[in-house]
């Protein structure tokens, strides 16, 4: 492959067969002040396959203005975006009923342990989004390569 942003495309893809498959269905829970929001993972997962695309095209827009696209930077964003969606997604997938009945004090507390890491997760998500924005915004500001 020789373009390293082409990757995100199979994370897209990823990201879509998750959302049609079973686990689609699983739902997330926002604490958002103190109301709790109840959002279907696909959504999400949807949500989030747009804003990857998004990223790939702009990565496509450095690729044209400098010729040139960091395979580092490439490299680094994709895995940590992968790793930490990825980590969110799949701590959610806990099996059984929303309101806790049937769950004894150890699987609640295991519960929370798992809100708290898909809280960091979903922080440290947004961080990479914002370093990419970023390196996106000081490539635009850079003078365009001459072609030859």
């Amino acid at each position: 492959m020789r373009k390293l942003e082409n990757l995100l495309i199979i994370i897209v893809l990823i990201i879509l067969f998750y959302s049609a498959s079973k686990y689609g269905d699983a739902s997330i829970d926002v604490h958002f002040h103190d109301t709790f929001y109840v959002i279907n993972s696909a959504y999400i997962g949807g949500w989030f396959a747009v804003w990857l695309l998004i990223i790939f095209l702009l990565f496509k827009v450095v690729r044209r203005r400098h010729h040139y696209v960091s395979p580092l930077i490439t490299l680094t964003y994709t895995t940590l975006t992968l790793l930490f969606f990825c980590v969110f997604l799949l701590l959610g997938l806990v099996n059984g009923a929303s309101n806790g009945a049937g769950f004894s004090n150890a699987d609640l507390d295991a519960l929370i342990f798992r809100n708290k890491l898909r809280v960091v997760a979903a922080w440290c998500l947004l961080a990479v989004q914002v370093i990419f924005l970023t390196y996106f915004a000081v490539q635009l500001l850079k003078k365009r390569a001459v072609q030859r």
